[in-house]
């Protein structure tokens, strides 16, 4: 789920969406609390601003963090492939491009 869908639903106090990864659901949480606290004057508009740029860039550097697991678990499933064949050199090439995109 993209930032703008879950800022919109964090806008609206909606539930939280089942099978976040970990980043979206401290950004969703985060943000729903940042609308909260604004609506309730608990914090001005500019706290909240400032807070909510913090809260993007850590929702960034989860994304990045993200990315880069997914492609080392690509990695390790193409490499077991590889440990059970035991030789494909396609499979070897599909392995150095996985680690050449993750570099």
């Amino acid at each position: 789920m993209d930032i703008k869908e879950l800022d919109r639903l964090a806008k609206e106090n909606a539930p939280m969406p089942n099978g976040l990864a970990m980043h979206e659901q401290c950004y969703y949480i985060s943000s729903r609390g940042l609308y909260q606290q604004y609506a309730a004057k608990a914090i001005s508009l500019s706290q909240a601003k400032l807070e909510k740029k913090q809260v993007i860039e850590q929702y960034q550097k989860g994304q990045e963090q993200w990315q880069l697991f997914i492609g080392l678990f690509e990695v390790q499933n193409k490499l077991q492939q590889l440990k059970e064949e035991e030789f494909n050199s396609v499979l070897e090439f599909e392995i150095l491009e996985c680690i050449n995109q993750l570099l």
